[in-house]
């Protein structure tokens, strides 16, 4: 490998670990001029590794949000192994966490489908809450907050503030991007606070990221692997895939 090729490798690389990166810390970490830093990251974008942002650039992965419609569509057999595996860590009279997402709401129906007789649920998502409202036997805790159209998630302070007064034994997070190095990420900052709050109010964390989701980065840092229980994912994850992860002591569930 060439000194200029190790040297942009090294470039996303940092973008994996901090999420983005400008112009100074390349010159800094490389030891490159500003022409030199400038001229790698117009190769990088051409190649489709990365976006150009004012200063510096992200990840070609963080750069786009799908809504949330359009995700109930992508990878639903894979959302159901998921949460498959996940409804199997759940018990009588336990209280879970369901963080928004399309994952978590394929564990939300598969509730319905074999309600349990005594279940609380806390969740910031309001579609969640409205399919989970009235389920026999399950009580329902929706956190207050901003809601997004794009995810339809509560966040903010009075989200997070309501979760304070709250013990949750096993939170189920939806994630938009599991990296073994940077840890879990999302599009929008609030949400990532939010999700942050829940994970800390919880005994129990499992982060639920489908095989096309494992390696990338989004925009916001949720936190990082320390915290989390396990990860979940489906039976498409290939072995070089989750190498990185067991490798880093990450636990892992399919």
């Amino acid at each position: 490998m060439s000194k200029i090729a190790a040297r942009r490798d090294g470039i996303i690389a940092l973008l994996k670990e901090q999420g983005a990166v400008n112009v100074a810390e390349i010159m800094d970490r490389f030891g490159v001029s500003e022409a030199t830093a400038r001229r790698d990251l117009e190769t990088l974008e051409q190649e489709k590794r990365l976006v150009r942002m004012f200063g510096g650039a992200v990840l070609e992965s963080v750069r786009k949000e799908v809504p949330f419609y359009r995700k109930m569509e992508m990878n639903p057999e894979e959302k159901k192994e998921i949460a498959e595996v996940s409804y199997s860590l759940i018990h009588e009279g336990d209280v879970i966490g369901l963080t928004g997402g399309t994952t978590c709401m394929f564990i939300a129906r598969r509730i319905i489908q074999q309600p349990f007789e005594r279940l609380t649920v806390v969740t910031n998502s309001l579609n969640i809450g409205f399919e989970l409202a009235g389920v026999p036997g399950l009580e329902l805790i929706l956190t207050g907050g901003v809601t997004r159209t794009q995810s339809y998630e509560l966040s903010g302070p009075l989200a997070d503030t309501i979760l304070e007064r709250i013990t949750i034994q096993k939170t189920f997070l939806g994630v938009d991007g599991a990296d073994p190095v940077r840890g879990l990420t999302t599009f929008n900052e609030l949400e990532a606070n939010t999700n942050r709050k829940m994970m800390q109010q919880s005994l129990e964390t499992y982060a639920l990221a489908d095989h096309t989701k494992l390696g990338r980065s989004s925009l916001f840092l949720i936190e990082k692997w320390r915290g989390v229980t396990s990860l979940v994912t489906d039976r498409g994850a290939s072995r070089e895939q989750l190498e990185p992860f067991q490798d880093a002591g990450i636990r892992v569930l399919q």
